[in-house]
Order: structure tokens, then sequence, then C-alpha cells
């Protein structure tokens, strides 16, 4: 039988995988042989997966992570969505790293101090403000996150709050095209919340100080000279949406019973909440669906996020994958949430 199957040496050398990966990849459970010599250990592989073993070879050039390799493998209708979906991320991030570099080279050739002036909608800025405050971040510990974070793209400012358990993010549209990458901080967005504005805000940005101005007043702040983690390939998570009423949900989460779980690095408690997840439902508690994923969340901040809108998305890679909740009204509105363990079998 060994005869008619191929060597782990021989596979190797005709699929482009080295023999050390495909030790990997039978142990992660992606390309098993089809035999092992019991005595010797020795792999042996059918000549049916060559093709399959230089799928592998192709698809981790690309990056492509181990999860979708093995469902490629086992079932290829789903390829076409799989590949999709990661060669949006690949073109996400290649589009980030232009945008980084881009930065670098402002920097470089920009070194003296420079001022910025524009003017955004005050009801839009007010409101993107408005809807990240609660993700805002306030150790004191984590001065890069004690604040909005201000990012301009080509037709809007990206606003984004997080704390490191949760990322809120809303946007602010302007005609304008101006340079714009600083934390707006704590105090100074209570400050304008605090504040009724109407028409626009003139912003102006210059010797580190941000000064905002309307018919609400004028709310100045220094500019604090950190850097905000990245948070772009955050934004693509969860593509698989389902679509929920938030109404709905909050008042089930509201009912349902909790379980208390507190953070190991501080010893905060928080109420956890169990999730269902579907390909078409999203339930609170246990589902009687096979093909459910439940997975833990913070109610407080679950809560929190459903806030948005009255029909939202949830997708859920997998149970351990962050949630992303979407507002498919307004684009750039979108709230991720980082998972709980669950302590207790559902």
């Amino acid at each position: 039988m060994e005869n008619e199957l191929l060597s782990i040496g021989r596979l190797a050398s005709i699929s482009g995988l080295p023999v050390s990966a495909l030790r990997f990849y039978d142990g992660a459970g992606v390309l098993p042989p089809s035999v092992v010599d019991p005595s010797s250990g020795y792999r042996f592989y059918q000549p049916s997966q060559v093709v399959q073993a230089r799928l592998v070879a192709h698809l981790r050039r690309v990056g492509l992570p181990l999860d979708d390799i093995r469902t490629i493998l086992a079932d290829p209708a789903r390829a076409g969505s799989i590949l999709t979906a990661h060669l949006g991320r690949l073109e996400a991030g290649l589009a980030d790293a232009r945008r980084e570099i881009s930065i670098v080279h402002h920097m470089l050739e920009n070194t003296e101090t420079t001022m910025h002036k524009f003017t955004l909608p005050a009801d839009e800025l007010i409101r993107a403000l408005r809807e990240v405050r609660h993700a805002v971040c306030e150790d004191p510990g984590q001065p890069r996150l004690n604040g909005v974070f201000l990012d301009s793209e080509p037709g809007q400012v990206r606003v984004v709050a997080t704390d490191r358990y949760r990322l809120t993010t809303s946007t602010v549209a302007t005609s304008e095209q101006r340079d714009l990458r600083l934390l707006l901080p704590t105090a100074a967005v209570d400050e304008l919340l605090g504040r009724d504005y109407s028409g626009s805000v003139e912003v102006t940005v210059s010797q580190g100080t941000i000064t905002l101005s309307g018919d609400g007043g004028t709310v100045r702040a220094q500019v604090p000279d950190v850097d905000f983690p990245p948070y772009r390939s955050w934004l693509e998570l969860g593509r698989t949406e389902v679509p929920f009423d938030a109404a709905a949900l909050r008042a089930a989460l509201t009912a349902e019973a909790t379980e208390t779980q507190s953070r190991a690095n501080d010893g905060v408690t928080y109420e956890v909440s169990r999730l269902s997840v579907t390909r078409s439902t999203v339930e609170v508690g246990a589902s009687d669906d096979p093909d459910a994923q439940v997975v833990g969340v913070n109610r407080e901040f679950l809560l929190q996020a459903l806030e948005g809108g009255a029909q939202l998305t949830l997708a859920l890679d997998d149970p351990i994958a962050p949630l992303a909740i979407r507002n498919p009204d307004r684009e750039g509105a979108l709230s991720i949430l980082m998972p709980v363990r669950l302590e207790q079998p559902a």
C-alpha cells in the first residue's frame, strides 16, 4: 500500500511545501496524511493530496488564516467568498500602509509647525462625539487613549475611541481636504458635548493647540503628544452580517439573567450576557440551533453599542473573535466589542 502512496519527502518536493510545514499542517488538522506507519511514524499521502498541498502553499503565501484554509479544503464551494473577503483585507492593509508611509513623508518634509484651519458641521461633529464618548479610556495610565481620535479621510473625518476592550467609530462629512490626525482630550470632548452649537464649528490646530469655535462658544485644548494605536484593520472585522432589531435585543438583554465576572488585570467586575448567533438570528441566551455560535459579551458595553440605531447588524467570525456591530444606514458607524471568556457551560 505504501508503494502507491507518497512519502512526506516526495510530497514536499512536488508541492513546494517543506517537510517541516507538512508536519505542522498535519498537527493543525489542515493536511493530515492518509497513513501513518505505526512503528516508524512515517507519514504517507494519497496522490490526490498533491493538489491540496499546492493549494495550501499558495494560500499561505498570501496569508490566509489556517481556519479559512481548512474550510476551503473541506468545502471548496465556499472558497469564492472566503478569498474575496481575504483579498479585501489585503487591499485595505495595503491602503493603510500607503497612508502610514504618506504620513512619514509628511512628517519628514514638514519639520516646522504649521497651522491647519477648517470647518466642520456642528450637528454632525456633536453627534459623532456623542456616539463614541462611552468608549473613551478613563485610565490615566493609558494617555494615548484618553480622548477621541480625529482622523481625516477623503470627504470625511473619522472619529474613534477605544478603551482596549471595545472600539467605536463614527464619521463627520466634510468637503474640505485637511490633514488631521490628533487626539482630542476627554475634557475637551465633554466640554463640547455640554455646549449648544448650531451651524458650523471652526477648527484650528496650531502650535500644539486645537481650538474649536462656533455659536456655542470656544473650546481650546493642548493636543497630547501621543500616537493613537493603529485601528484600521479592525474596521474590516466580521463582514458576514446578521440583521437584528436593536430595541428587541436591548429588551431581551435587560430581562435575561447575567453572569458576574471580574477582569484579571484590575479586578473590575461586570455583567456578562450570552449571545447565540446564527446566519440569520441574534438571540440572548442559549439556542436550540446546533449551528449557533455562543459568545459572551460585557452587557453594559453591548447595550451602549445598541444605541446607534433601530435596525443594526452583528457579525461574528467565530466565538473568540470580536463582535462587529454596524448601522447599515450610516457608513462608518461601527462598534467592536471584545468577547468575554465564558466561565461556565451554557
